[in-house]
């Protein structure tokens, strides 16, 4: 896993979004093994996000940021237009952490996020404070937001595990999304595009893969297209492994059990439309 200097792609940022006492801080130290002076220099008692680059295990040196805000803010949602806008172009990717049923505030960055195209990882980070180990709260989470959340205690180290490998595995979605942003893809650079099963004429669906299609011939990639169930034949018969692999959110895992290991991997979510319109102005 390239750092920022071997890659030439600017650093990895993770974004901590959660109230008060939803265990921010604590969960940072937890993740970089910092001692506890150095997570109090990430408190910040304002809306104001602050950054720290710390070393996180196998991935280098990530920028971690926090943005708490005040209670009564997350309470009923009034969250500036100017500080949802802010804190999408300064993250990578966005850990939410849930507290509590009343989710109100938590929800609104979640959809902001995933609006965005910025990979979400929701968490209830407090487990051992809950009676039944979170199992409630997570079951509100993800009937709210669709995805099921990490549980975790950094009291007793459970669930950390997991966590770090879900960072590990939307770290290479960013990343490989960056190859495009960064003008890392040039002539002759084969990719692989993963397509919906069901093709059907105007699909507004389809609309980003075309993009996606279009951007990769203007910059003469040798690009190859494929359905999920094809993937593991058409990577069998290739010679050369693609450099980058897209595919739709939903096919991420199914693609990294199959794709070799020095194939970037992203999705078409990632690769939004801000991204394609820097991408454009380069030329």
């Amino acid at each position: 896993m390239g750092n920022k200097e071997e890659s030439g792609v600017k650093q990895f940022r993770i974004g901590l979004y959660g109230r008060r006492s939803s265990g921010k801080s604590a969960l940072i130290k937890a993740l970089v093994g910092k001692p506890s002076a150095l997570v109090r220099a990430l408190h910040h008692r304002d809306v104001e996000q602050i950054y720290k680059n710390l070393s996180l295990k196998n991935m280098g040196e990530i920028t971690f940021g926090e943005n708490p805000g005040a209670e009564n803010t997350w309470n009923q949602g009034n969250f500036s237009t100017e500080s949802l806008d802010s804190s999408v172009r300064d993250t990578d990717l966005a850990i939410i952490l849930f507290r509590e049923a009343d989710m109100h505030g938590e929800l609104i960055w979640f959809n902001y996020f995933r609006k965005a195209g910025v990979p979400v990882i929701p968490v209830i980070s407090r487990m051992d404070t809950l009676g039944d180990g979170g199992k409630v709260l997570s079951r509100i989470v993800e009937q709210k937001t669709g995805y099921k959340p990490l549980c975790l205690s950094v009291m007793t180290g459970e669930g950390l595990e997991e966590l770090r490998a879900e960072i590990v595995k939307r770290f290479s979605e960013v990343f490989g999304g960056y190859a495009m942003k960064e003008d890392l893809l040039g002539e002759g650079e084969r990719v692989l595009l993963v397509v919906p099963q069901e093709v059907r004429g105007g699909n507004k669906a389809l609309l980003p893969h075309f993009k996606v299609f279009c951007e990769l011939l203007k910059r003469k990639c040798l690009v190859l297209s494929c359905i999920p169930d094809m993937l593991p034949d058409i990577l069998d018969h290739l010679k050369e492994p693609p450099k980058l692999i897209i595919a739709d959110i939903e096919h991420l895992d199914k693609v990294r059990e199959v794709k070799p290991a020095g194939s970037m991997l992203t999705s078409y979510l990632v690769l939004r439309d801000d991204c394609m319109e820097e991408a454009e102005g380069k030329d």
